[in-house]
């Protein structure tokens, strides 16, 4: 929202500059995008009369002008088609500068010099294309136009957000710097002159589509004289990047931008049976729109028609077929409020973005639609000179009254951390336009203004108070948070398996919840249940579903950083999968991931090797003995996604969680990816479950720790997990790590051995162990391991 601050003054005083006021509107209400003085270079431009022009003697296209500037007169050669005798424009003179700071001097066009120039509003930067000079009326030579064409103007560029559809006019940001400075609100004012036949005997409004339009407010206006606008309403609309077209069409745009709600104008005579009906469209209807386009539209399509026709695309943009024209003489002004979502959804399907579906998509104020088109009617009287039928059509309703809200002003203090009493928060609530009275056990009762439907519970009006207050207000104070973690409660666990796995080097990556038909076939229909939930908007036409599996779009995230070289990759995601079965939609939380390159990067002290199927498997056990839950099993896991030598299902106490392994040729290929690729996808949801819900700690330890080691000898086929897994059953007390530190197969052992070595490490935290101590707890542990595993010593 483009806010002009000349424009602004018209509702409230203030004497802050742009710069100043953007901060205080970013510190209560909305980052200011861009602060701007657009026209600070042109300097030194007057007001100036064409006294003679005559042909250039030289120069067919081009005339000598004699024009009086208020201080003298000059010579200047112009080549605009409409200069002419008695015009008054705007004369840059030598020494002075136009849009882009360019200086203007004398000089000597074809023989005859030129002191000045005159200029057009493109020149002074006003528009981007203009055909001829500037033309100003009633304005004396000499004048200073700077103030007259708002060349003096500071504009600040806000990002409203959805939820204050108010400020998407200059009221709603007038009403916010009067609550910022105490300054006082001055409403526009409307001078209504209503005579002649009533609007409800010249027109009629039906609705035929209530949820689409709940209401629509017709006037009529008989006897305008289209023309050119007055330079203050032309000076308006450019301060805020619009084009000035004519006296009606320039006055539906200044009521749009100054209520924030969207009105257009058709010309009466050219509406059939003077009759405006809402309705759906019908399938494959057509309506020529505003830009020449035909448009062909469907159900989903709100119209505004007349006894016959379509004549509108309700609340985007008008056809050409009832437009105002300089024939126009009678007009039928369009006040209506329709529903964001239809309106959203109509605009989208035909790729129309217009000012006026901004405002309808975000809401407008109901309740406000007799006053927006009283203002234009006033102003279409004024300035065009018609004559305002007395009286409205108002057709459907403006929703009912708006609930009050219950306030307790000790839930001010509680919520804000500083104590804030009664009549700060009243004075607070009705700077902001709230209405309050006293109401039971000393609350509050505050009436909403129509104009804010963003606020509807308590808690919305504290914080008015605090925008009021001042963010910078709230005492700083050191976040509590407590050692005990739940990560039962969802997010909790995630971030923890977020942070195991970044602490093993991946990357996270986030991708679309989106996918595309044939995405699960490209994997071969792999880990996914149920069938795939299409959309009826979608977003992408190319991927018209909601996602059953994160690997088709993780395979994407691979494949483009393989197109420009990042050859060596570790990702995943967290995110929701999606399905449809018959118990109906389901959704739940996913982690999955990715390998590629070489395991390690290249270096004086290390070989390189592509990552393998033992490399990525590792990186699973690591993650599960990160996340503090029991050694992961594998099993059998048939797939078309994976190679049938290198995958396995993942499951942790016999319950199966999910898959990892090779990337199958097949898919690769698929995928155009020429190199392995490892790739994992386990079910979150389950995974979190597992997940400790308490954290326990222990004191540092104070007594030394004694290590002793042992091989055994075991079958080839036992695996060291196993005997890990032995070893903790055990539940030895002294015994407070083991690990793995070799594995060896060769000559030195009979046919079907192999050789596990252990690092097994003893400690007491009540006193110093003897190495006898040591060696018992030591013995008992060995002998359990080659009893059970039928082991001997090597």
């Amino acid at each position: 929202m483009i806010v002009s601050l000349n424009w602004l003054r018209r509702y409230v005083d203030f004497d802050m500059s742009a710069r100043e006021l953007a901060l205080r509107l970013t510190d209560s209400l909305t980052e200011a995008e861009l602060v701007d003085a657009p026209w600070k270079g042109v300097t030194g431009v007057v007001a100036a009369k064409v006294v003679t022009a005559e042909p250039h003697p030289e120069a067919d296209k081009l005339s000598v002008c004699v024009v009086d500037w208020g201080g003298g007169s000059s010579t200047v050669v112009c080549g605009a088609p409409n200069v002419r005798e008695g015009l008054t424009s705007v004369l840059a003179p030598p020494g002075s500068a136009i849009a882009g700071g360019r200086r203007v001097g004398e000089q000597t066009i074809r023989g005859r010099r030129s002191h000045g120039m005159l200029v057009s509003a493109q020149e002074l930067g006003l528009e981007e294309s203009s055909e001829g000079i500037l033309e100003l009326d009633g304005v004396e030579p000499g004048a200073d136009v700077r103030s007259l064409l708002g060349l003096d103007d500071e504009i600040i560029d806000l990002d409203v957000q959805p939820n204050r559809p108010d400020c998407l006019g200059m009221i709603g940001v007038a009403r916010e710097v009067a609550a910022l400075t105490g300054a006082e609100f001055r409403f526009p004012g409307v001078d209504l002159n209503e005579a002649g036949t009533t609007a409800a005997e010249m027109a009629a409004v039906e609705i035929e589509d209530p949820l689409g339009c709940p209401r629509y407010i017709a006037r009529v206006i008989s006897d305008v004289t289209i023309g050119p606008s007055p330079a203050w309403l032309a000076t308006a609309l450019r301060s805020v990047g619009a084009r000035s077209i004519n006296s009606i069409v320039d006055i539906t745009n200044f009521v749009m931008l100054e209520f924030g709600h969207p009105i257009h104008a058709f010309d009466y005579d050219r509406v059939a049976d003077h009759k405006i009906i809402v309705r759906r469209a019908r399938g494959g209807e057509v309506l020529v729109t505003l830009d020449d386009i035909e448009r062909t539209l469907t159900p989903e399509h709100l119209l505004i028609c007349d006894g016959k026709n379509p004549v509108a695309l309700a609340g985007v943009m008008g056809g050409v077929d009832s437009e105002v024209s300089e024939a126009t003489r009678n007009i039928l002004l369009e006040c209506a409020w329709f529903d964001p979502v239809v309106v959203r959804r109509g605009a989208w399907k035909l790729g129309i973005r217009t000012e006026a579906s901004q405002r309808f998509e975000h809401g407008v104020d109901p309740k406000a639609m007799e006053m927006v088109a009283a203002r234009a009617c006033s102003l279409m009287a004024e300035l065009a000179g018609g004559q305002v039928a007395p009286g409205l059509i108002d057709a459907g309703t403006d929703g009912g009254a708006i609930p009050a809200i219950t306030l307790d002003v000790h839930h001010v203090t509680s919520m804000l951390g500083e104590d804030v009493g009664r009549d700060e928060t009243v004075a607070a609530l009705r700077s902001y336009g709230f209405g309050i009275a006293d109401g039971a056990d000393g609350k509050l009762t505050v009436d909403v203004p129509s104009h804010r439907a963003d606020v509807t519970i308590e808690a919305d009006l504290i914080e008015e108070v605090l925008r009021a207050h001042g963010y910078e207000s709230v005492p700083p104070e050191v976040p509590f948070r407590s050692l005990e973690t739940s990560p039962d409660s969802g997010q909790a666990a995630r971030d923890h398996v977020l942070e195991a796995m970044v602490r093993l080097g991946f990357y996270e990556v986030m991708t679309t919840s989106f996918m595309s038909g044939n995405a699960i076939e490209r994997l071969g229909g792999s880990g996914v249940r149920g069938e795939p939930i299409e959309l009826s908007n979608p977003v992408n036409k190319e991927m018209p579903f909601m996602r059953m599996a994160i690997m088709p779009s993780l395979l994407d995230v691979v494949r483009r950083n393989r197109n420009v070289g990042e050859k060596d990759l570790r990702v995943f995601e967290l995110g929701k999968v999606f399905w449809k079965d018959g118990d109906g939609l389901g959704e739940r939380w996913a982690l999955a991931g990715a390998m590629a390159g070489q395991i390690h990067r290249q270096s004086w002290d290390e070989t390189p090797r592509p990552v393998d199927f033992f490399d990525g498997k590792g990186i699973l056990w690591a993650m599960a003995e990160a996340l503090d839950i029991d050694t992961p099993e594998t099993a059998c896991y048939d797939s078309e996604l994976l190679d049938a030598g290198a995958s396995a299902g993942f499951s942790v106490r016999g319950d199966g969680l999910g898959f990892f392994g090779m990337l199958s040729k097949r898919v690769r290929a698929a995928w155009e990816l020429a190199d392995p690729v490892f790739v994992f996808e386990i079910d979150l949801d389950r995974l979190c479950g597992l997940i400790p819900t308490a954290v326990e700690f222990e004191e540092l330890p104070r007594y030394p720790k004694a290590r002793r080691d042992v091989a055994l000898v075991v079958g080839e086929r036992t695996a060291a997990g196993d005997v890990l897994a032995a070893v903790n059953a055990l539940g030895e007390p002294l015994l407070v790590d083991v690990q793995v530190f070799d594995i060896y197969v060769g000559k030195q052992l009979p046919p079907g051995k192999k050789s596990l070595g252990f690092g097994l490490t003893y400690m007491s935290r009540e006193r110093t162990l003897t190495d006898g101590e040591a060696d018992e707890a030591h013995s008992r542990i060995v002998s359990h391991l080659t009893e059970k595993f039928d082991a001997t010593l090597r």
